[in-house]
């Protein structure tokens, strides 16, 4: 496959299951090598960059997010002590949480569970939105960041993602359709490969998938 993305863009990429979506996402987050070809980031190859250097660019919120048995506070800054509490604070109203943690008798200082006891899955996700978002990355990679959500919780992390627009890469996994509202171009992927990457209006005129995506959507809702 070959393609660029621009600074600042924002991607969706969909497929089924087992397509190369997750590949994908290992190789931006170095987390294995290409066999071949090259991976270029703003011109340099990725392998040439200093791991340190290349993770304080680049953040990752999964499906499943780790809490650790530690207060709110700490699982935002999660083991970078470097980060000050103000950090922490703006990555949390940044994240649209910051009201709700405020919110409870322990403030920041709230404990929680290994396991996110304390919180509600939406305001988990948004915890580590707000974990992904302190050292201001210029990469953001999320893996269906609301898959599980309700639809207050979705919204408020549409709105965080569409602040984000134009001051941070996204790259959005998205198993549901409107996930990808906030998205530029949109990746599909099938059988291990880029079959397609545009818009959402060209690929509703020459994707099947997406247009069987948008026709199961459409009679769901």
């Amino acid at each position: 496959m070959s393609f660029t993305i621009a600074p600042g863009e924002a991607i969706g990429i969909i497929g089924p299951s087992g397509s190369g979506k997750s590949t994908l996402i290992q190789l931006i987050l170095r987390l294995r090598e290409p066999s071949s070809g090259r991976y270029l980031v703003d011109g340099i190859e990725a392998g040439e960059l200093e791991d340190d250097a290349w993770f304080r660019e680049v953040a990752f919120v999964p499906q499943d997010c780790r809490v650790i048995s530690a207060s709110i506070r700490d699982n935002i800054r999660f083991f970078r002590p470097h980060l000050t509490d103000d950090e922490v604070v703006e990555a949390a109203k940044r994240a649209h949480v910051h009201e709700e943690i405020v919110a409870m008798p322990e403030g920041y200082d709230t404990v929680l569970s290994s396991r996110g006891g304390g919180l509600s899955g939406g305001q988990r996700q948004r915890v580590a939105l707000a974990r992904a978002l302190a050292t201001t990355p210029s990469i953001l990679v999320l893996d269906e960041p609301t898959s599980a959500l309700d639809m207050r919780s979705e919204a408020l992390v549409h709105e965080t993602l569409t602040k984000l627009q134009g001051s941070v890469t996204l790259l959005v996994i998205a198993h549901r359709l409107s996930t990808l509202k906030t998205c530029d171009r949109i990746m599909v992927f099938g059988a291990g490969e880029l079959q397609a990457f545009g818009d959402r209006a060209t690929l509703e005129t020459e994707n099947e998938f997406y247009r069987s995506a948008i026709e199961l959507s459409r009679l769901r809702s």
